[in-house]
């Protein structure tokens, strides 16, 4: 299994889940046009949660890349 940085895995996820539409527009299932665009949390905050997730560990242990995916999700619900 090949060796990928969460910063490559994240550059592939908005790449393949997060770009706009035809025409830079965000788009609904069924093509319409999005009433604006997802607020996505910033770098920082889902750093600081993420960080926070490790901590409540005991500072042991887990996974920097889950971390990240946990904060992110977490902090894109909350929207």
């Amino acid at each position: 299994m090949p060796y990928y940085s969460v910063r490559t895995h994240l550059q592939r996820h908005y790449r393949d889940h997060d770009s706009p539409g035809a025409g830079g527009v965000y788009r609904t299932a069924g093509g319409a046009p999005a009433k604006s665009a997802p607020a996505a949390p910033s770098h920082h905050e889902i750093a600081a949660l993420a960080y926070s997730y490790w901590e409540a560990r005991g500072r042991q242990g887990g996974s920097q890349l889950e971390d990240w995916l946990r904060a992110e999700r977490d902090l894109r619900q909350k929207d």
